[in-house]
């Protein structure tokens, strides 16, 4: 990066050096004219100009040997100097003091005659920088050399010019009285400018220090910086003679650190700047202040003059693109900074390149400049910040606003707010607070309860909390038994987070009270995992306890017996289903007393049970069986005078094959039921791969490889049922997508054929798949339908709503096919969406967001039904065709239907009735205000391709 800037400077030292060599040899004349009215003259005007060896001696000059003049072309080397002849004529009438002043202390040879006519040496003086001359007088060190010129004398004034800098600078001569007037005036000036600068960097200074303002420090610097520059400009330098000649480095180092000021000056005002403009800022100055160390005094005069007025153009097209949007005041003060150093900058290069002196007219207008310059910096700066401070101000008001609209709400807050210390102390509560734990207000709160320790019921559960909070710096809506004031229990619900400050460490919690919750949870909980008629455990908690002990192998293989009772179905006939329901529960209760310990039991279905043995031995079991046949066979039920003995066939599989899926063992000891009642009911048969039972399940297998096998050639069809708005006039089409399997024979197999093998399996998220691509293709390909239709219901196994990866695939079918989320609607079984809770609330989120609904299908058939629809985000509720198809001759499932369609309308619900198998079923449900019925007296299922409006 130096190479183009060290041509670049040549090339303008160059062009510079030839203007100033032509503009004084095409202009001067070599006769100065001195009578008593002479006050000041710039010698260069009378001075003829030559450049001569250093060997040359000032003979040598005045003969013209060994010299030549400059031009565009030809100036001075390193081993040649720059010299002025003027003949200085007196045509007064008496002797005229004069003092040649010379202001240039960093020269590294100056050498001046004064000479008579007949080329006597009258006076001479020899000046070299760095080598110790403490004659000059401080302050303000000039080169004079004071001669008397009498009346009619001419004399010859020569001045040779040796210099790694500038070579080509005004030298003046002086009437000697006027020189030490202007002495004393520049004297005061200097005083006067010292003090304005001081004055600056100390009110940027101190108001640094009390504001703390970082632009405020740079300003203070960039005084300073400036104080050091008139110093070295000023001669200051001659207090130490040695270093008068490194006067170009000293500047250079100055102009380097004031830009970098002036830098983080002007991106603190223009906030907008890049990153990659700011380091540009940094590093043009840093690279120029390195470069200046490399090369000559003169290059670097020309390259601090050329980085600075590239600076300053760079910063105020800065300001000018990256302005302040809030003020336009910021810029224009900005930019007349600027131009008033720019002023600066012009006076400074009209003196060190041309015939312009140091005058006390010329010293003001710099002073002027340069401190109109820095009053404009300041004025932008403080106008900068009375910005921010506004910002500042409506923004600690919004904040003051937002605190008491949060102060309001920490007041009228349903939930119980605390700050308490890290060891219990109460420091404030709200009055939800007071409430929960039975206090009349705050004030009595804080006295009596001034600990936390007391709201416990067990004192564990604070160390536990604070075990949790100091590990994880917060624990949320963990649940703890609570004490009250009057010594009652409860159980709350508490979110708390720690902070620290100065003052130590809090606790800042909310609390709500949930023991209605609570003790709902418990019974829902306690019915999610038994079986509500017997209090055993249902099938869905026992297929999890099955599958989680066959993967935990022990030292015994796990057993599973499958007991179906036999002649159920004559009681439950002939005495009804509440007989049936009380036979149940006796069975339940004897098979319970006849278990070994540690056996397990459920009931799997209407009069289907089943148990689980981890750690017997498969003898014992079987024993165990038989002894649970007797039993039953043993037993006698009375109902209404009526005696009736029951039987029991119990199928037996040993589950040690680590091949075998838990699913598969259950549906072995389903098969080996099956084949004990075949053999003739009443009896225990031990599943064998080689017996019917085998055969059994094998069938199963087979429907597994026609599922395969439809998927993969397309055999599976996509049938379709409408339903009928009741509530309102078809706006549309409204249909439920089903699915049919071709067999390769032409036949046509229903769903529940196939669908309960492939869930068993596992198979259905393919299914699923198939079916959301197939339906979204169809309804691309049919545009005129998918303008017309108004909600495509798609029905969804737990097991797809579990896999993360049928989410992206869903999502992905909409993108590919194009379909607006709007018109499908997901149906999800009730059983299903509350065996996979967590997954069918992240899935109906997502979707929901999109804008898809969602519908919950067999409603009413769950224990939990009302208490789960609470928690699902779902748009309408099918409900159970168990409670439809018989309603009108049962008022019992009447009311179940109408208590039904009430819950959902309340919380904003569409409701559907499943199974509506005649046209008063229907009536009565548009009645109800059920909004849409679906059963074959509304359509039958047909193919999809055949659509055909209602």
């Amino acid at each position: 990066m130096l190479v183009p800037i060290s041509q670049l400077t040549k090339y303008v030292a160059a062009l510079l050096i030839s203007w100033v060599v032509l503009s004084i040899n095409a202009f001067a004349s070599p006769r100065l004219v001195i009578d008593e009215s002479f006050e000041r003259e710039i010698i260069n005007h009378y001075a003829r100009v030559s450049i001569a060896p250093n060997s040359a001696t000032y003979f040598d000059v005045l003969t013209g040997s060994s010299t030549k003049t400059p031009t565009a072309t030809a100036t001075a080397s390193s081993t040649e100097r720059v010299w002025y002849s003027t003949e200085l004529v007196h045509s007064g009438y008496s002797a005229i003091p004069l003092v040649l002043n010379i202001d240039r202390l960093n020269v590294d040879d100056l050498q001046i005659y004064l000479l008579d006519s007949s080329q006597r040496i009258i006076k001479s003086y020899r000046y070299q920088a760095g080598k110790g001359d403490y004659s000059l007088r401080q302050p303000l060190p000039n080169i004079r050399l004071a001669f008397t010129l009498q009346p009619y004398q001419d004399a010859r004034l020569l001045i040779a010019v040796k210099d790694e800098g500038l070579k080509y600078f005004p030298m003046s001569l002086w009437e000697r009285d006027l020189l030490a007037q202007h002495d004393t005036n520049m004297l005061t000036l200097l005083g006067a400018v010292s003090g304005v600068m001081a004055l600056i960097a100390s009110y940027f200074l101190f108001s640094y220090l009390c504001q703390r303002i970082p632009t405020r420090f740079w300003l203070t610097m960039s005084s300073l910086v400036l104080i050091a520059l008139l110093f070295i400009t000023e001669g200051g330098l001659a207090f130490w003679p040695s270093l008068t000649n490194a006067s170009e480095h000293f500047y250079a180092v100055c102009f380097g650190v004031l830009l970098l000021c002036i830098g983080k000056v002007t991106h603190h005002l223009f906030s907008r700047v890049p990153f990659v403009l700011r380091l540009l800022n940094y590093a043009l100055p840093l690279a120029a202040t390195i470069y200046c160390f490399t090369v000559n005094a003169y290059m670097v005069t020309i390259t601090l003059l050329i980085l600075t007025a590239a600076m300053g153009l760079y910063h105020v097209t800065l300001a000018l693109i990256f302005k302040d949007k809030d003020s336009s005041v910021v810029s224009t003060t900005y930019i007349l900074a600027w131009l008033s150093f720019f002023a600066f900058y012009a006076l400074v290069t009209q003196n060190l390149f041309s015939d312009l002196i140091y005058t006390v007219d010329v010293a003001m207008g710099m002073l002027l400049f340069l401190t109109l310059g820095f009053l404009c910096f300041g004025f932008a700066v403080i106008t900068k910040e009375q910005i921010l401070n506004q910002h500042k101000l409506s923004s600690q008001a919004e904040t003051i606003s937002s605190l008491n609209h949060f102060y309001d709400l920490f007041r009228n807050s349903a939930e119980g707010h605390y700050t308490s210390t890290w060891d219990g102390k109460l420091i404030s509560v709200n009055p939800a607070m007071c409430t929960v734990f039975g206090y009349e207000n705050e004030e009595e709160m804080l006295s009596e309860g001034a600990s936390t320790k007391a709201f416990y019921a067990s004192p564990e559960d604070r160390h536990v909390l604070l075990g949790e909070i100091s590990q994880q710096g917060h624990v949320t809506r963990k649940e703890i038994r609570g004490k009250r004031r009057d010594g009652t229990e409860f159980w709350f619900s508490l979110s708390c987070q720690i902070r620290e400050n100065d003052e130590g460490t809090y606790l800042y919690g909310s609390i709500i009270d949930i023991t209605e919750k609570k003790q709902s949870d418990l019974s829902l909980q306690y019915l999610a995992t038994h079986d509500s008629l017997t209090g055993v455990y249902n099938r869905r908690q026992f297929e999890s306890v099955f599958k989680e002990k066959v993967h935990n192998h022990s030292a015994f293989p796990v057993c599973l017996l499958f007991l179906d009772l036999d002649r159920f179905k004559v009681v439950n006939d002939t005495c009804g289903h509440k007989a049936g329901d009380v036979l149940i529960k006796d069975v339940a209760r004897l098979i319970e007393n006849t278990l070994l310990p540690n056996a397990q039991l459920a009931r799997l279905g209407g009069d289907e049970f089943g148990v689980i043995y981890s750690d017997l031995d498969a003898d014992a079991v079987y024993l165990n069986a038989v002894k649970i046949l007797n039993a039953v066979q043993a037993y006698r039920f009375m109902w209404d005078n009526r005696i009736f003995n029951l039987g029991v066939s119990i199928g037996m599989v040993v589950c040690d094959d680590s091949n075998v899926s838990s699913g598969q063992y259950l549906s072995m000891a389903d098969a080996a039921c099956y084949f004990a009642k075949e053999q003739g009911r009443n009896q225990v048969h031990r599943y064998n791969k080689d017996d019917e039972s085998m055969q059994r399940y094998q069938r199963e297998l087979d429907w597994v490889s026609s599922i395969n096998n439809a998927l993969e050639e397309g055999r599976f069809e996509l049938y379709y049922q409408s339903l009928r708005p009741l509530s309102k006039a078809s706006d549309g089409h409204y249909y439920e997508v089903l699915l049919r399997l071709r067999e390769k024979d032409g036949k046509i197999v229903e769903p529940a054929n196939f669908l309960p093998t492939a869930e068993r399996f596992e198979m259905n998220v393919n299914v699923d798949k198939w079916v959301v691509t197939n339906t979204f293709k169809w309804l691309s390909e049919n545009p005129e339908h998918l303008a017309e239709l108004r909600r495509c219901s798609i029905n969804l196994n737990c097991h797809s709503l579990a896999d993360r990866d049928f989410t992206l695939f869903i999502l992905n079918a909409f993108e590919t096919f194009n379909i607006p989320y709007n018109k499908i609607c997901f149906e999800v079984i009730e059983s299903v969406a509350i065996i996979k809770m967590e997954d069918t609330l992240a899935f109906m989120r997502t979707f929901n967001r999109l804008g898809c609904s969602f519908a919950l299908d067999d409603f009413g058939s769950g224990f939990s039904s009302y208490s789960y629809l609470k928690s699902l985000p779902v748009n309408q509720v099918k409900i159970d065709g168990m409670f439809i198809k018989d309603m009108l001759n049962d008022s019992v499932d009447t009311a179940m239907v109408a208590s039904i369609n009430d819950v959902a309308k309340a919380m904003g619900m569409q409701t559907v009735g499943e199974f509506v198998e005649n046209e008063g079923t229907m009536a009565q449900l548009g009645k109800m205000g059920v909004d849409f019925a679906q059963g074959y007296s509304v359509a039958k299922p047909a193919p999809l391709r055949e659509f055909t409006p209602l």
